[in-house]
C-alpha cells in the first residue's frame, strides 16, 4: 500500500494512502461469519503475513500504529 501524503495540522496527522479493493478486514470476518465459513490456514496465514509485514515496515520508519484492529485494518481481496 503506498503512502502518498502526509498532512499536518496542529492536533492531527493524516496519511493520504493508495486505495485497497476489499475494504476492512472486520468486514470480511462478519460477512465469513454470517456465511458460516471460516478462513482455511492458508488464508489466515496470508492475511496475518499481510499485516505483519505491514507494522514491521512502518515500525522500521519509526512510526506506531496505536490503534491495531480489524476495523482499521484493509485487505485485498482479489
Amino acid at each position: 500500500m503506498k503512502l502518498y501524503k502526509i498532512i499536518e495540522t496542529e492536533r492531527r496527522i493524516f496519511l493520504v494512502m493508495e486505495w485497497v479493493k476489499g475494504g476492512p478486514l472486520k468486514a470480511l470476518i462478519q460477512a465469513r461469519v454470517k456465511e458460516g465459513n471460516k478462513f482455511s490456514d492458508e488464508e489466515a496465514a496470508k492475511i496475518m503475513r499481510a499485516l505483519l509485514s505491514g507494522v514491521d515496515y512502518i515500525h522500521s520508519k519509526d512510526i506506531v500504529h496505536r490503534d491495531l484492529k480489524p476495523g482499521n485494518s484493509q485487505v485485498d481481496t482479489t
